[in-house]
């Protein structure tokens, strides 16, 4: 018997007529009148090892459980997919040649970036993969210890003001930086075969999924610690989403998207409120909605308020 899981809307809304939350460059686009934030989510009834209440716990986490693997890509490699919407921070282009002019000698070490909002503060832990619950200050030789992700800590300090972040140029670092510093398969193919076909594992399927406005078929296997879902359109799968609960030192979550073509990319395609949809970039976009506020880091595997579509679908 198959188990219903819990990862309908794991890979979550974009801002636009959406907002998990209020802080530092959070909110990308403004909702309409009357948008409500608090739309009911895609969760079904049971969950796995490992997960409460849709949070990771302890129970049977391997930490960095990465086998080995190296980022599939190098820094700033133009990924496939369909283009970002033009007016999102990511979208801007010539983050690799603003990295390289920009100065970061005068940068204070430490640097406390406590003044940042929640979701900026665990954004910087995550990309250093440090506990939530780390001091929000940084010195020169532990953005070191991190290179990309520190060079982008830097020159995003560099280029604040009043002694805070560069928030836009912090969200395009990690754009920039994550596909070549975390070691997600660079297919489809390469997936199955690290972790097993996934098309065997259990699975649902949700005739409507409020953050695709259409059907989703979600796969689950918590024992390795992996999710898939499929965003399928005209009997074919449009994009694929894939949760990492053990790739971490820090037991928080990677994320991945893939294109119909099985190809890793860097940015999904979600509902809009006025029934479109619109492409945003991968992984911001997931973590602002799997912030879990109880423990500041990205460990929510089944967050609330998630979906701009099925509106006609009932609850």
């Amino acid at each position: 018997m198959r188990r219903a899981y819990f990862l309908a809307s794991f890979a979550l809304p974009v801002l636009t007529f959406f907002a998990c939350g209020e802080g530092d460059g959070i909110a990308v686009f403004p909702g309409p009148p009357g948008h409500d934030a608090s739309l009911p989510r895609e969760d079904a009834s049971s969950s796995d090892a490992g997960v409460q209440d849709g949070n990771i716990v302890d129970a049977g986490y391997d930490a960095a459980g990465d086998g080995g693997w190296k980022p599939p890509v190098a820094c700033g490699a133009a990924l496939p997919g369909p283009p970002l919407a033009p007016n999102l921070t990511e979208a801007e282009p010539g983050y690799g040649e603003q990295l390289a002019q920009t100065e970061t000698a005068g940068v204070p070490d430490p640097f406390d970036y406590g003044g940042q909002s929640e979701m900026m503060r665990a954004v910087v832990h995550y990309m250093f993969e440090e506990p939530a619950d780390r001091p929000a200050t940084a010195t020169r030789a532990q953005a070191a210890e991190h290179e990309n992700m520190g060079r982008a800590f830097l020159a995003s300090a560099a280029r604040g003001r009043d002694g805070r972040l560069d928030v836009p140029f912090l969200r395009r670092g990690l754009h920039y930086h994550y596909p070549c510093s975390r070691p997600l398969p660079a297919t489809l193919d390469e997936l199955r075969a690290r972790y097993g076909d996934y098309r065997t594992w259990s699975d649902e399927t949700i005739a409507c999924s409020k953050p695709k406005n259409g059907p989703r078929r979600i796969f689950a296997n918590g024992e390795k610690g992996i999710f898939v879902a499929e965003t399928l359109v005209d009997a074919g799968v449009r994009e694929t989403e894939v949760i990492f609960t053990r790739l971490r030192n820090d037991g928080q979550l990677d994320f991945a998207a893939y294109t119909a073509e099985g190809q890793l990319t860097d940015r999904s395609t979600f509902a809009t409120n006025s029934g479109g949809t619109i492409t945003a970039a991968a992984p911001y976009i997931c973590m602002t909605c799997h912030l879990n506020s109880t423990n500041g880091g990205f460990t929510t595997l089944r967050p609330t308020g998630t979906g701009a579509g099925c509106k006609d679908a009932g609850p």
